[in-house]
């Protein structure tokens, strides 16, 4: 059976330490704190015997550095894909968020694939209904190799609606999926289905 793990980010900086803000030189692109790094090395442990064949995440610090643990243990290349970015929403953001430069992270996350080119960009600013199109589009890019185990690290609006689209239940966009949250799916040859696995 083929399987997409989907993993909502781990405990961010900003959420304990809100001044955070206000200095950062890229405000939007917060690191995890102290309890989100310990979430990060739990993940790698929980998935260490886990067959993945493929690691996406979103471009932010806070979805690398909640994989890179595990991207180090299974020695795979972490792909930055747009598609999986959090809603770009203007009440949120005031422009298109503003990330870590690559070269930056490939000095910290070496694992990163420099290579790799998004297979979705979204646009600034986006709606309701363009985020949603927008993650059934990379759901379904990302899903395209029957054979493939994939483990997606996004954000939580992401990792729902992307659950949503691919087993089309509208109920989980309305899971409160904590930090570090995990989903599993699941597809027989006709359906996909999910489950909750922490």
């Amino acid at each position: 059976m083929q399987t997409f793990w989907l993993v909502r980010h781990a405990h961010r900086l900003d959420f304990i330490e809100p001044e955070w803000f206000e200095s950062a030189i890229y405000p939007y692109d917060p690191p995890l704190s102290f309890q989100g790094v310990e979430q990060a090395v739990a993940l790698a442990g929980k998935f260490a015997s886990i067959p993945i064949d493929r690691i996406f995440t979103s471009p932010f610090l806070r979805t690398i550095q909640t994989v890179d643990p595990l991207a180090k243990l299974l020695q795979l290349p972490i792909r930055l894909e747009w598609g999986l970015c959090e809603w770009l929403c203007q009440d949120w953001t005031t422009e298109l968020p503003k990330t870590t430069p690559m070269a930056e992270l490939m000095e910290y996350y070496p694992n990163i694939d420099g290579g790799y080119q998004s297979l979705v960009m979204p646009c600034y600013p986006e709606t309701i209904a363009a985020l949603n199109t927008r993650l059934n589009t990379i759901a379904r890019k990302l899903i395209q190799n029957k054979e493939d185990r994939t483990l997606a690290i996004a954000h939580k609006g992401s990792v729902l609606g992307i659950a949503s689209a691919l087993t089309g239940n509208d109920d989980w966009r309305n899971y409160d999926l904590p930090c570090g949250g995990i989903i599993k799916l699941v597809y027989d040859g006709e359906i996909w289905s999910g489950i909750i696995e922490g």
